[in-house]
């Protein structure tokens, strides 16, 4: 089995709805990079002077996703914000919709890949940022970050291998891969003690 993985692409975003269901994908396109840093906090307790149980619950995430840049349209896709004629609106009272948000890496060696969906992502829009133009023009791009939240079955993310998941990986950006046909309720408030566990891709 090919264990090396490169690249990032098929950045797509889904809707989390009132009915406990998500709606169909929508590609952000320009992805340069995502990262999501994964927090828990520790359980230990103690008997007889010495420790019988250690567990980590995990207590929420953060991330960023890196961007060649924004069409306005796709401001009110990811934070909820007004878009009209061509004109978008960030307000203080704009609140980020919950977001499910997939994308995909090569698997080395392969025709394969393997594709992710983290469940419960809030995007907060970005800074805004210019420079001056100096001789060569130089990249620039847009970083975005995000909070990750469970579902309030305890889902965080999923990851599919293309090579055996076939049936799963046809329909990935078709229908958000919850596991199952059963609705995917609202998420579990986050505790705030937290430790870290990173994976970031690149």
């Amino acid at each position: 089995m090919k264990k090396r993985l490169a690249g990032l692409k098929g950045i797509h975003v889904a809707k989390y709805n009132d009915n406990g269901t998500f709606g169909t994908p929508v590609p952000i396109t320009g992805a340069k990079s995502v990262s999501a840093e994964l927090e828990y906090s520790e359980a230990k307790f103690y008997a007889d002077d010495v420790n019988d149980f250690v567990d980590y619950q995990f207590s929420g995430g953060s991330g960023e996703l890196v961007l060649s840049g924004l069409q306005l349209e796709e401001y009110k896709t990811l934070f909820g914000c007004d878009y009209q004629d061509g004109v978008t609106t960030i307000n203080s009272g704009d609140t980020a919709p919950q977001l499910a948000l997939l994308f995909e890496r090569k698997k080395l060696g392969t025709q394969e890949k393997m594709l992710y969906v983290i469940y419960n992502v809030k995007f907060a829009p970005p800074t805004i940022e210019a420079n001056t133009m100096e001789g060569e023009i130089s990249e620039e791009t847009m970083t975005l970050s995000f909070t990750v939240a469970e579902m309030s079955n305890g889902d965080v993310y999923r990851v599919a291998d293309s090579g055996t998941a076939t049936t799963v990986a046809q329909n990935w950006y078709q229908k958000v891969y919850t596991g199952g046909e059963g609705r995917v309720a609202k998420e579990k408030p986050v505790a705030k003690e937290k430790s870290k566990d990173t994976e970031n891709v690149a």
